[in-house]
């Protein structure tokens, strides 16, 4: 068991996130890593969602079900293994869309945990990110979030 395997722990076997609650579940777990979910995290992640298009057809309960889910993960499991269940559900298309979005909910309330940035560099080999394009993304979100 390498380093990597010891930090994403396994979620149980039936938990199979759709590609909806994957790019969620990312999100959620990076934003609960530090053991909290700040009320500028939240609102980032919800902001987020809202304009995805793999979420077009959701409605208010379907939203209140896919953040049950997520919440019951990472509260029983942890963050780790709520990131490697959402990473296996998540489609090559949005990894990148879906690490974006991950560094700038973390960097939302302005300080970045050391928790958050060991998951931001987890999640970026998880997702088989090149390095120098994860470098570029949180260079940009760093930016964006300055202001």
């Amino acid at each position: 068991m390498g380093l990597f395997d010891k930090i994403f722990k396994e979620a149980p076997e039936n938990t199979k996130l759709t590609q909806q609650e994957a790019f969620a579940g990312i999100a959620i777990a990076l934003a609960g890593a530090d053991g909290s979910i700040s009320q500028s995290e939240w609102d980032g992640i919800v902001n987020y969602i809202r304009r995805l298009r793999i979420y077009d057809n959701f409605s208010a309960p379907a939203f209140d079900k896919l953040f049950d889910k997520l919440f019951k993960i990472l509260k029983k499991d942890g963050a780790g293994a709520l990131v490697k269940a959402s990473v296996e559900g998540l489609s090559d298309d949005l990894k990148l869309t879906a690490f974006a979005c991950a560094v700038d909910i973390a960097l939302a309330d302005g300080v970045l945990e050391e928790e958050e940035k060991n998951i931001i560099n987890q999640l970026a080999e998880a997702l088989q990110i090149p390095e120098q394009t994860a470098v570029s993304i949180i260079e940009v979100m760093i930016i964006k979030n300055k202001a």
